[in-house]
C-alpha cells in the first residue's frame, strides 16, 4: 500500500477536553486499557492505531513527520484540536513531533519512556520483536519490557504473534524499527522546539527502563515535570497504572486549571518517583 494512511479515532469514553492517546512500537490502541478509564475522568478519550499497527494501515513512510501528518490529518478530519497528546515510547516521539509542527493541535504533552528523549533505544529489542514467529520467541522479548515477567502472559503473546502475522506488518515494524534506530537525531530538532515553547509537559519513566533508558540531560533540557515510576521497565503504564494513573490525571487537571498551577513550558524540570502499585 502506498500513500498516506488514514487513521481512525475511536472513542474511549470520558468527559471534559479531548485527550488522545498513541501507544508504542509493536502496540496498538488496546494498550491503553488500564489507564483510559482513569484518563477519562477529566477528559474525553480518544485512541488510535498508528500506521503500520493494529488495523491501520501503512503508506511505506515511518519517519516521525508522516506519521505525526498522519494523526494530525484524522484530528483534522473530525474536527478536533487541540487536544492533550498522551504518548508512549514511539507514541511519545509522534506526539512531539506533532506539537512542534503543527502547535494549534496541542493542548499539553504527556509522555512516557518516550523515544528520544532517552538513550538509545535498545537494537535488540528492535531486531527481535518484529522478527518474532514463535510463542517462546515473542514472550522472551516481551519479558524485556516489564520488572515482573508474569506480567506477560499467553493472551498477550497471543495477541503479539497475531498481529505480526498480519500481511505487511513485519514490513511496516521493521521500517519503524529503523526509525527508532535513529530518533535521537530526529527528533531533536523538535524537541527543542517544545522546549523553546510553553506548552505543559509531563515526562513520566520506569525506574529500570533498559529499553530506552532514561537520559537526565536531554530531560533537563526538555524542561517541564518528570515523574519516575518505581516497579516498571518500559511499559509502566501497565506495570504500575495506579502511579501513572494518578500522575496522568493531577497533570490534565492542572494544565486545565491554569498556567498559575506551575505546569507551563518555562517551568524547570523536576523529578518525583511514583509509588509502587501492589
Amino acid at each position: 500500500m502506498s500513500g498516506a494512511p488514514v487513521l481512525a479515532l475511536h472513542p474511549a469514553g470520558g468527559d471534559g477536553p479531548p485527550a488522545l492517546l498513541l501507544h508504542g512500537f509493536g502496540a496498538d490502541r488496546l494498550s491503553w486499557l488500564a489507564n483510559q478509564g482513569e484518563i477519562g475522568r477529566v477528559a474525553t478519550v480518544l485512541t488510535l492505531d498508528l500506521p503500520g499497527h493494529g488495523a491501520a494501515p501503512f503508506g511505506g513512510d515511518a519517519s516521525l513527520e508522516a506519521t505525526a501528518a498522519a494523526v494530525a490529518a484524522a484530528l483534522d478530519g473530525a474536527g478536533l484540536g487541540p487536544v492533550h497528546l498522551v504518548g508512549h515510547s514511539l507514541g511519545g516521539a509522534v506526539a512531539v513531533t506533532l506539537a512542534a509542527t503543527r502547535p494549534d493541535l496541542a493542548r499539553s504533552l504527556a509522555l512516557i519512556a518516550p523515544a528520544g528523549l532517552g538513550a538509545p533505544v535498545s537494537p535488540d529489542f528492535l531486531t527481535l520483536y518484529p522478527a518474532a514467529e514463535t510463542p517462546e520467541a515473542a514472550e522472551a522479548v516481551m519479558r524485556t519490557l516489564v520488572a515482573r515477567p508474569r506480567l506477560i502472559n499467553r493472551m498477550m503473546v497471543a495477541r503479539v504473534l497475531e498481529q505480526l502475522a498480519v500481511p505487511g506488518a513485519r514490513t511496516a515494524l521493521r521500517a519503524f524499527a529503523g526509525t527508532l534506530g535513529g530518533i535521537g537525531p530526529a527528533l531533536a530538532p523538535h524537541a527543542a522546539a517544545v522546549a523553546a515553547g510553553d506548552l505543559p509537559r509531563l515526562v513520566l519513566w520506569g525506574d529500570g527502563d533498559t529499553i530506552v533508558p532514561r537520559d537526565p540531560a536531554r530531560l533537563a533540557a526538555f524542561g517541564g515535570e518528570v515523574v519516575v515510576v518505581e516497579g516498571a521497565v518500559h511499559l509502566p503504564h501497565m506495570e504500575n497504572a495506579r502511579a501513572v494513573n494518578e500522575a496522568l490525571v493531577r497533570f490534565l487537571q492542572r494544565v486545565e486549571q491554569g498556567p498559575e498551577q506551575g505546569v507551563g513550558g518555562d517551568a524547570q524540570p523536576t523529578e518525583d518517583h511514583g509509588e509502587t502499585a501492589p
